[in-house]
């Protein structure tokens, strides 16, 4: 049998292909170049649920806004290794990164959540209509 893919899969994996080309691509390039980290949205009745893969990331790294229904992560990675090492492969993204999220709702800017856990932001954006900007601060490790 054949499994069928959502609407959502199929508009997510050329980007998905392309990023894993980027990230084999640029395995020796600096870290000036921007990634986009993976994550997961899921939403019920009430609230939108966003998980955002980060291992390595601290939280005072991370900058969180959000304008009305887009959501915006962004922060640095860095990777701290002796001088004298010779790179043999590199698979993860360090440097800047940045990812943004819209949603088909506007969310309740002020009752916003996000907690770092073992390498994964988790963000709760309670939905409703406002139309103000906030920095939301990032709780945990």
């Amino acid at each position: 049998m054949i499994p069928i893919l959502s609407i959502e899969t199929l508009r997510m994996l050329p980007r998905r292909m392309m990023m894993e080309a980027w990230r084999r691509m640029n395995s020796f390039s600096s870290t000036d170049e921007p990634w986009e980290p993976l994550a997961d949205v899921f939403e019920d009745s009430n609230s939108f649920y966003v998980y955002v893969e980060l291992p390595g990331v601290k939280k005072e790294d991370i900058v969180i806004t959000l304008d009305k229904d887009k959501l915006t992560v962004k922060g640095k990675k860095d990777l701290k290794i002796d001088e004298e090492l010779r790179k043999v492969f590199i698979e993860t993204l360090y440097g800047n990164f940045e990812k943004e999220i819209k949603f088909d709702e506007e969310v309740d800017v002020d009752k916003v959540t996000a907690e770092l856990q073992q390498g994964v932001l988790k963000i709760l954006l309670p939905k409703k209509s406002i139309s103000t900007v906030k920095r939301v601060p990032v709780t945990g490790e």
